[in-house]
């Protein structure tokens, strides 16, 4: 695939596990395909300032986090859900990193490890958090975020939630990692059904997945597939009525 909206920068500073909050078990994105992908649904938008972008199965919030602090002139509010409270939890730790206050606690946090330990990578991570504080300072209009619990496989389960996104984007559980009951048809028809109280007509929905997930839903139009690696990406918007 080529890489259209993001060079092959040095994202260094977003490792996970760095500044970005991590925990054994839960799984990463790349950063630069999770920036591409952004950059291609945000190109099928009309308007491409005060985006909404949600993750039904946020995990972590690393994603979410990423997005975040690399694009905060497109996107003002961020919203994840998860069914694992654990990483609803962590997901919330994660995207306070989108605010001041929660860097600075951050930086804290990682000066007393230093302090500690005397560890290169700590001060390596400290560099790369007063990194994102500036970038933060640059902004001051910070995207709002909100944290939920939920199984988004669940009949109705969206249908009384008060936003709508301009973005949906998912990385799927899949492999080692995690596993969904019922058939992986049933499970994409499912989750793409699920989101739709959510959407807008012109909103767009990518989701990440194994290379033997289809996914399909008769409401949506696929829009962009592509395979990269072992992930496998498409792009879908509501078909017009």
């Amino acid at each position: 695939m080529e890489y259209k909206y993001c060079s092959n920068d040095n994202f260094e500073d977003f490792a996970c596990g760095r500044v970005i909050y991590n925990k054994a078990g839960m799984p990463n994105f790349p950063v630069r395909l999770s920036q591409e992908i952004f950059g291609r649904c945000l190109s099928y938008l009309k308007n491409k300032k005060g985006i909404c972008i949600y993750d039904p199965c946020c995990g972590s919030g690393y994603m979410l986090t990423v997005l975040g602090l690399l694009n905060m002139d497109s996107i003002n509010k961020i919203i994840g859900s998860d069914i694992d409270i654990e990483a609803v939890t962590m997901a919330k730790q994660n995207l306070s990193l989108l605010t001041e206050e929660g860097m600075k606690t951050r930086i804290q946090q990682l000066e007393d490890l230093y302090g500690r330990f005397h560890k290169a990578s700590h001060e390596a991570a400290i560099q790369s958090a007063n990194h994102i504080m500036n970038m933060l300072r640059e902004h001051p209009d910070k995207p709002t975020t909100f944290v939920f619990q939920a199984d988004v496989l669940s009949e109705d389960v969206l249908k009384d939630r008060n936003f709508k996104a301009d973005i949906v984007m998912t990385d799927v559980p899949y492999g080692n990692l995690a596993s969904w009951q019922g058939s992986e048809d049933d499970i994409m028809g499912m989750l793409l059904e699920n989101l739709i109280p959510v959407l807008k007509p012109d909103s767009v929905v990518a989701i990440c997945s194994d290379k033997k997930q289809k996914i399909k839903n008769d409401k949506y139009q696929r829009l962009e597939k592509h395979q990269i690696g072992k992930r496998k990406f498409e792009i879908l918007a509501l078909k017009n009525e």
